[in-house]
């Protein structure tokens, strides 16, 4: 059986109020694994971000919290009315990630995939911190004064032919339709640095490199890898939007296998928040109630974009509505359970087109209701 977990959400300057588009992922995982019936997993949250440096930096020194207790208070301010409170949340700087994660780089360290050596980067010089060949100013203190040099770093070499399918790690029946993914996996650097000079994430002190921490895009893989081996799963499913996969997928090879636990990617799109306040006299229309509005909103709107991998365009939220509330209000199907052994299958096997199935989607709202009755 197969787990959901949210991909890390950055603990930026938001909340899920005034950016709702930022829990799809959390609301998609959970909507999916109630159908599965399976249980609450914790919300996982990427916390080691250079936004979160520079808003450290910031604080009272005097009256600062430690970095980790600081982050935790941020991200929980996230949380309000619509929302459902995580039952307990994971970052990626968490001891158990980090635990894990010096695990994972020492077997791959004593087998040859990693290894520790000088590499040529570009860095500021007032602060250290490592930018693209290519920038002009240092991102983190927009110093203008950089330098090259050469720096011990974690190391992945990359031969050609050899870095890891994209397509191959997503959680999908049909991979032909996601087949231009595999453009990312042909643009990963022949020498990818695995760490990076920050403070906060996971410490890489142990292995001679002081001051560094894991790549945080290596580190969110092990995250989610943490939580599944945490809730006993063999197989999970990291819910991810095809942009954030293009800038991570680079680090996941030696990061989503461990010990019999898999990680693997549930692609999907980007939900039109912004028009859904549009909405109110087509639900008006259609004598919609405040449950009506609040389950299509959290409920399916997240579970279509299972099915829409890049973004559901406003002008179909009107027919949209009209099918879902069709959907609800329609009698119960006779052969419940063998169409709700029918729609586990499907998500099972990564099969997103159940959604746009009156009857499968009527056995998942089902079980949601069951589990969430109206209120």
């Amino acid at each position: 059986m197969v787990l959901f977990l949210n991909g890390p959400v950055q603990n930026g300057d938001f909340t899920f109020r005034n950016a709702p588009g930022k829990a799809v992922g959390i609301r998609l995982a959970s909507a999916l694994n109630k159908v599965l019936g399976q249980p609450e997993v914790p919300h996982l949250w990427n916390t080691a971000t250079l936004s979160g440096d520079i808003r450290y930096r910031a604080q009272d020194r005097p009256h600062a919290l430690p970095r980790a207790a600081f982050e935790l208070a941020h991200l929980t301010n996230k949380y309000g009315p619509g929302m459902p409170q995580p039952t307990t949340v994971v970052t990626d700087a968490d001891p158990g990630v980090a635990e894990l994660a010096l695990t994972i780089v020492d077997e791959h360290l004593a087998n040859g995939v990693l290894r520790i050596g000088a590499a040529n980067v570009q860095e500021c010089a007032g602060c250290g911190h490592t930018v693209g060949l290519g920038a002009r100013r240092c991102t983190s203190c927009t110093n203008e004064c950089l330098r090259v040099r050469s720096t011990r770093h974690l190391i992945k070499d990359n031969a050609a032919g050899q870095a890891t399918s994209a397509s191959e790690l997503l959680h999908i029946r049909n991979r032909r339709r996601q087949h231009h993914l595999d453009e990312i996996s042909r643009h990963v650097p022949h020498l990818l640095l695995l760490s990076r000079p920050r403070s906060h994430g996971v410490r890489l002190d142990a292995l001679g490199l002081h001051g560094h921490v894991l790549d945080p895009r290596a580190g969110l893989h092990v995250t989610a890898l943490f939580a599944a081996q945490r809730q006993g799963a063999e197989l999970a499913a990291m819910t991810v939007t095809p942009n954030a996969l293009a800038h991570i997928a680079a680090y996941a090879s030696g990061f989503v296998d461990h010990h019999g636990h898999r990680l693997r990617y549930a692609l999907h799109g980007r939900v039109p928040y912004d028009a859904v306040p549009a909405l109110q006299r087509v639900y008006a229309f259609h004598h919609a109630d405040d449950s009506d509005r609040r389950v299509f909103e959290s409920w399916f709107l997240p579970l279509l974009a299972l099915r829409n991998k890049n973004r559901t365009h406003p002008g179909q939220l009107p027919a949209l509505v009209k099918y879902f509330l069709k959907v609800r209000r329609a009698e119960p199907q006779i052969d419940q359970d063998e169409t709700a052994e029918r729609l586990r299958e499907k998500i099972t096997m990564g099969d997103p087109d159940w959604v746009m199935d009156k009857h499968l989607l009527a056995a998942a709202l089902n079980r949601y209701e069951r589990l969430m009755p109206r209120v």
